[in-house]
């Protein structure tokens, strides 16, 4: 045991003794455009909405991010590394188009069939970067969009249900607002892992406050719906498998405090 607790002090308070230590805080919000990979097979009863389609969303998100900034000395333009652990608000908006290509090519209308899914999710994760003593920073991040809430909309008539609702959702056709509880029950893991790139400018407006304006390139895991359930105990129609996935290329503004000039 006294060796474990040697090994633990070395690992944990060594680099905070061998380098000088920050507190680094940011905040801000971003917005970009996605492009979203979306699959779904079984729902015999309308097989041209079966198989892959690649569609367009968009995301949004307020992020707060807390963690330690490492000072590093001698190393040239790399004057710092940080360790931040992210949090804060993201939307999410996806579209699925409904028919397959070859169809609307038939039949242009059909184009406007689509399924747009919300979600209003919590970020959580970690982010660690590189920082040069020219403001610029790079990291690589990883962490889950957790979907607190979400909602789906139909566009496009239905000829088939008369009303504008989605399709091959099972027991939860017709129902257009999921809480926490229905989301938990409707995916098979309900969070979307995701990693990402990002890319950062620092303006500084004092030795310690600054101005940042950046980039993240973000792939979005996604989720599968536990179709088992969503088809359990009815007989509305529903796929035997839907999953979906999205890249997506954010700009970000906001306010860093704690990173030395």
């Amino acid at each position: 045991m006294k060796i474990l607790k040697n090994i633990f002090l070395i690992i944990f308070i060594f680099p905070c003794v061998a380098f000088s230590v920050n507190l680094e805080i940011s905040f801000g919000g971003g917005v970009g455009g996605s492009m979203e990979f979306s699959y779904t097979e079984g729902l015999d009863t309308i097989p041209s909405e079966n198989g892959s389609r690649l569609d367009s969303g968009l995301y949004a998100n307020a992020f707060l991010d807390i963690g330690a900034n490492f000072d590093i000395k001698n190393m040239g333009a790399l004057n710092s590394v940080s360790i931040l652990f992210e949090t804060g608000y993201n939307y999410y908006m996806r579209y699925r188009t409904q028919y397959k290509d070859e169809d609307i090519a038939k039949y242009n209308h059909l184009a406007e069939y689509k399924d747009i899914f919300h979600y209003h999710n919590l970020i959580l994760g970690i982010l660690p970067k590189l920082n040069f003593n020219n403001g610029i920073s790079f990291g690589i991040g990883a962490g889950i969009f957790l979907p607190l809430y979400s909602t789906i909309k139909h566009k496009g008539k239905n000829n088939i249900w008369g009303e504008e609702i989605t399709t091959g959702l099972g027991k939860y056709v017709g129902i257009n607002e999921f809480d926490f509880k229905k989301v938990s029950y409707m995916y098979k893991v309900p969070i979307m892992p995701y990693i990402k790139l990002n890319f950062e400018k620092n303006f500084y407006m004092s030795e310690l406050w600054a101005f940042k304006i950046g980039a993240n390139l973000v792939y979005n895991f996604g989720m599968e719906f536990n179709m088992d359930k969503l088809k359990s105990d009815t007989n509305i129609y529903g796929y035997d498998k839907y999953n979906f996935s999205s890249l997506s290329f954010e700009v970000f503004f906001g306010f860093g405090f704690g990173r030395p000039k």
